[in-house]
């Protein structure tokens, strides 16, 4: 009974340490794979000076979104209010989930350490990479995350209702205007504004934004961006954006009323011609049919006399001289006024001679 359970405990022994070989090499392989996933960017240098470019490559980040680069300070702990967002460049994340470009140094306004922060203005996705900037002043960083930069929107609306050309599919034109204030006892340094734009409920496609100024604390600031939807919108398209830790979204509806007029107009036209051809087909029709004359009515018998008269006269209405004339004989027969007088015919006839067979040539 021991022996032969031996051999099958090795066995399985064996399988067992088989199996941890080919799964430990797959499990560890695992862990860069996932380390390695989401929105990432690298740089060429880790150290720059100001108006110098720095060229940046991303990978990772969701194909089609907007990410704005820019150069931080003070750890970017406070959001855009540590970044130089006057130098921040723009990129557009390609199919692949990469983007590449470059941006001119400079000094942010908080002091280092610095990064380089990559935020994508759709998704909000973000990532940052260390970054030495020669000159610009260095502190300790904070033992601990210093409190977000409150914003407030006072307001947010589209103004600019539809103008003429609009009504006939022309692309239409508004302007947001946004109010933003800063509750806090600190001045907010110029965090970009961020606007978008897209139809339903998602707004998803750049709209070109001013500068923004620094916002002292307890103070408003309003912006106004001009919005250009395209040419033929139709039904609701919604405007939103962000600014700093403030979002906002605002909606319009949009209906080329003059298009579509025209469009019901074309239709009734082509209604109405294609009656009117069927009309003149119909009424074409009916001409070329012989009209129904209703047949004379003849009396059951004819007197002789008023017979001979009419065969005597031959075509005596003068049309063809020479044949017997089938109108003039209804009309005499169904006692219509004659077109001729027959008793002077018929006594003409009476008068007149038949010639000798030999005479007639």
């Amino acid at each position: 009974m021991t022996a032969p359970s031996v051999p099958v405990a090795r066995r399985a022994v064996a399988g067992f340490l088989l199996l941890a070989a080919a799964v430990l090499p797959l499990a560890g392989g695992s862990l860069p794979a996932a380390a390695a996933a989401g929105p990432g960017i690298t740089v060429e240098v880790s150290r720059t000076s100001p108006g110098l470019p720095v060229r940046t490559v991303g990978a990772g980040w969701s194909p089609g979104t907007t990410v704005q680069v820019e150069i931080c300070g003070g750890g970017a702990l406070r959001g855009s209010a540590d970044c130089d967002t006057l130098r921040a460049a723009v990129a557009l994340v390609a199919a692949d989930g990469t983007f590449r470009l470059a941006l001119i140094a400079g000094v942010p306004p908080s002091a280092c350490p610095c990064l380089l922060r990559a935020v994508a203005a759709q998704t909000g996705a973000r990532a940052q990479t260390p970054l030495h900037v020669s000159g610009a002043a260095e502190t300790a960083p904070p033992e601990a995350p210093l409190p977000a930069v409150r914003v407030d929107v006072v307001r947010a609306a589209l103004s600019g209702g539809p103008r003429f050309a609009e009504l006939f599919g022309a692309p239409a034109r508004r302007t947001l205007t946004v109010t933003l204030r800063n509750p806090g006892d600190r001045a907010l340094g110029r965090a970009p504004l961020i606007v978008s734009w897209g139809p339903g409920s998602t707004a998803d496609l750049p709209v070109g934004t001013p500068l923004t100024a620094q916002l002292p604390a307890h103070a408003e600031q309003t912006y106004r961006i001009p919005v250009r939807l395209p040419a033929a919108a139709f039904g609701r398209y919604t405007v939103g954006g962000r600014y700093a830790s403030a979002e906002f979204s605002v909606s319009t509806d949009i209906y080329p009323w003059g298009l579509l007029g025209l469009a019901f107009l074309a239709a009734l036209l082509t209604v109405f011609t294609f009656a009117v051809a069927v009309r003149r087909g119909l009424d074409s029709r009916r001409a070329k049919r012989p009209a129904h004359v209703p047949p004379a009515s003849l009396p059951a018998f004819v007197e002789t006399g008023r017979l001979a008269g009419v065969l005597a006269a031959g075509a005596a209405d003068g049309e063809h001289p020479g044949l017997v004339s089938p109108r003039a004989l209804v009309r005499e027969l169904s006692g219509k006024a004659p077109l001729v007088d027959f008793p002077a015919l018929r006594a003409l006839a009476l008068t007149l001679r038949p010639s000798p067979v030999g005479d007639e040539q």
